[in-house]
């Protein structure tokens, strides 16, 4: 009796199990965006010419270049835009620095041979309190997190919905499960007698930034186009 009791037990155990039906997860969505941010000057000390060189939207301190999207995905302080969006996830607010820009690579790193470049979609995943480090500017901050997102690449296009899928996946894992830390450095100064915001693209910066020798600039005006009202 026992052992019928215990098959009885068993098959119903299992079929509870095998009937549970496939459940896909709840999909994130943008809940705010700001404007986009098209614009700036990036300016760069050139020691050796004792000069300062400027690009739009790209840092570099080589003098009299052609711009191209394939020189500027050379340099990882380039631009075409950047912007903010919002997400709920368990309750939560977190802040998405979107910036779009150019990147590229050797295909052949041994040699230096044969480069080629994409256009890349970046997410840089702040806490509500993190961002708000952007409200009432003044002097210098940086924001920092661990959770950083790309999408599209040479083969594959920025898709939204892919997107959002790896942001979603990212904000289910520890931050401890992620080693590398993405700063986003921002300064309030004057120049000239004149308010002006200076700004790195977010990067893990190996080598550290130096707001001394080059950055991007723009009117407090404009980088405001960045903050999520």
């Amino acid at each position: 009796m026992k052992k019928t009791t215990s098959l009885i037990i068993l098959l119903l155990f299992s079929i509870t199990v095998f009937s549970q039906s496939r459940t896909n997860r709840q999909k994130l969505t943008f809940t705010n965006s700001s404007e986009k941010l098209t614009s700036s000057t990036g300016w760069c000390y050139n020691s050796k010419l004792g000069e300062w060189i400027s690009y739009p939207k790209l840092i570099e301190c080589q003098k009299d270049h052609i711009l191209s999207d394939r020189w500027n995905s050379y340099n990882h302080q380039n631009f075409m835009s950047i912007q903010t969006k919002t997400v709920t996830y368990k309750g939560n607010t977190y802040y998405v620095l979107i910036v779009r820009k150019l990147d590229g690579e050797y295909e052949y790193p041994s040699i230096y041979e044969d480069w080629y470049y994409w256009k890349e979609t970046n997410g840089y995943i702040f806490t509500e309190d993190e961002y708000n480090k952007l409200n009432n500017l003044d002097g210098e901050v940086t924001l920092e997190t661990k959770r950083h997102v790309q999408s599209g690449n040479y083969y594959e296009k920025y898709n939204e919905t892919n997107f959002l899928d790896l942001i979603q996946t990212n904000l289910e894992k520890e931050t401890k499960e992620y080693y590398t830390t993405y700063t986003f450095p921002v300064l309030k100064t004057t120049s000239d007698g004149t308010e002006v915001v200076r700004f790195y693209v977010p990067d893990d910066f190996i080598i550290s930034y130096d707001f001394n020798k080059e950055y991007f600039e723009v009117t407090p005006e404009n980088f405001k186009k960045i903050i999520v009202k």
